[in-house]
């Protein structure tokens, strides 16, 4: 007897299921694990928080049913009672008793007008020069000093100092914001040449570093302090306003 037959016998008999049912039975599993349905898609109109992400602000002083009203959880009175304060006093009070920062001595000001020049002494400058750090044979501003680095700084500018004058043999012609009187001997009796020349902030970075600005580069500021225009208005401090000569450094 084949196998058909005999599946067919048994299924009359009620032993063995039939081809239908076994079809059935399979698709019903199938279309248990399978979903028709596509997934929603997302737009601004079913966005949300994440369940539990976000809760409410808890409102306090709302009557006692709340369990928060009367005195809103603060407690009675004290200093963690008021308002304006959130609970914590202001960095540096002391309770209502005179501050340190306010009992301790105030001594001396701090002058508005005061500069810092960087110094350079003549020793240096010669050991610069005599390196090849510096050309001696044209005119030396306070860019060729900063991008030789023989001063890492400016400040308010370049104060040239007479130490190590003894040893200075080198006749050079030099701009700087001041200079000393030894360091004004010195330079000229090597048949030297100094002059004082006035820069204000924006004028010392024009100097220094021409390449940030544009095309034309901006204008040097004359002195507007009435002991500016004294001090490079006098000859004896080598000042440019006294000679009346162009200026290297403001040739633009």
């Amino acid at each position: 007897m084949s196998v058909q037959r005999l599946a067919s016998r048994l299924s009359c008999l009620g032993l063995y299921p039939s081809p239908r049912t076994l079809v059935s039975s399979s698709s019903s599993v199938v279309a248990r694990y399978t979903t028709s349905t596509a997934a929603p898609t997302v737009d601004l109109s079913n966005l949300s928080d994440n369940p539990g992400s976000k809760s409410q602000r808890l409102r306090v002083g709302r009557g006692q049913g709340s369990g928060k009203g009367h005195t809103a959880a603060r407690g009675h009175k004290g200093q963690k009672a008021r308002a304006g304060n959130g609970g914590q006093p202001k960095p540096g009070f002391e309770g209502g008793q005179t501050r340190l920062i306010d009992r301790l001595p105030k001594r001396g000001f701090k002058n508005p007008e005061h500069k810092d020049f960087q110094p350079l002494n003549l020793d240096r400058l010669q050991f610069w020069i005599e390196s090849g750090r510096l050309d001696a044979t044209q005119p030396i501003t306070m860019k060729h000093l900063l991008d030789s680095r023989c001063i890492h700084k400016i400040e308010d500018g370049v104060k040239l100092l007479g130490d190590g004058k003894a040893d200075f043999k080198t006749p050079i012609t030099i701009e700087v914001s001041r200079a000393s009187k030894s360091a004004i001997k010195a330079v000229e009796a090597c048949g030297g040449k100094i002059t004082s020349v006035y820069y204000n902030e924006l004028g010392l970075r024009v100097l220094t570093k021409p390449h940030k600005f544009e095309e034309p580069l901006p204008r040097f500021a004359r002195p507007m302090k009435k002991k500016d225009i004294a001090f490079y208005s006098n000859e004896t401090n080598r000042g440019y306003l006294a000679r009346k000569t162009e200026v290297v450094g403001m040739d633009h």
